[in-house]
């Protein structure tokens, strides 16, 4: 086992998390617009979706989404439309009495929603296909095996990351909620956020 390379792949994945991406600014908006609750709820869900991608990734699934241009496309075409569908509603609910930061959601829609937005950006997948196969770490054990293990690595640092980016931006959120900025305005960032992730899987 070399683990010099593993240790690389660790660093490598933690650089890639923390990046500025559709994922880190999803994170930091929900903590700032809805509570770190929701934020860490939100992070779990996508970081189930890494889980999923690396499973496609060992089973070959991702193999045949990177062969066939048209799959593929229909995947990110279906995942733009889905956030332009939430900016939509978040424009519908703009005028709904609602205290800052105060959103009477359940759970499993922040989980849901962290969840469709890592699933239906195929790019995830291609992503890992890219990355994996230069960490192979062993001699004897399968890479498959190896894939599984490396997406579990990358799982669990993003997990990390995530909650602590949810917990740094829980002090921004309390900075404007004391000074109550945007009270009214917060849907306008909303519907950016949903806007940018819907470009960015698209192109």
């Amino acid at each position: 086992m070399h683990l010099d390379i593993v240790i690389t792949f660790i660093i490598s994945s933690f650089i890639l998390t923390i990046s500025p991406g559709p994922d880190i600014i999803y994170v930091i908006s929900q903590s700032f617009l809805k509570g770190r609750k929701a934020a860490i709820i939100t992070s779990i869900g996508l970081t189930t979706g890494l889980l999923l991608h690396t499973f496609f990734v060992v089973i070959g699934l991702s193999l045949l989404l990177r062969d066939n241009e048209n799959i593929f496309f229909l995947l990110k075409f279906i995942g733009s439309i889905y956030f332009l569908y939430l900016a939509f509603m978040s424009f519908l609910n703009r005028n709904k009495k609602i205290k800052f930061h105060s959103y009477e959601i359940k759970n499993i829609t922040f989980f849901k929603k962290g969840l469709l937005m890592n699933l239906l950006n195929p790019k995830v997948s291609l992503f890992f296909i890219a990355l994996f196969p230069g960490f192979l770490f062993h001699n004897d054990l399968s890479s498959e095996f190896q894939f599984l293990i490396l997406g579990i690595i990358f799982w669990f640092q993003a997990n990390v990351v995530f909650i602590l980016v949810s917990l740094f931006s829980q002090k921004i959120k309390n900075f404007f909620s004391t000074k109550k900025i945007l009270t009214n305005k917060q849907y306008i960032i909303e519907i950016c956020i949903y806007i940018f992730i819907s470009i960015w899987i698209l192109k």
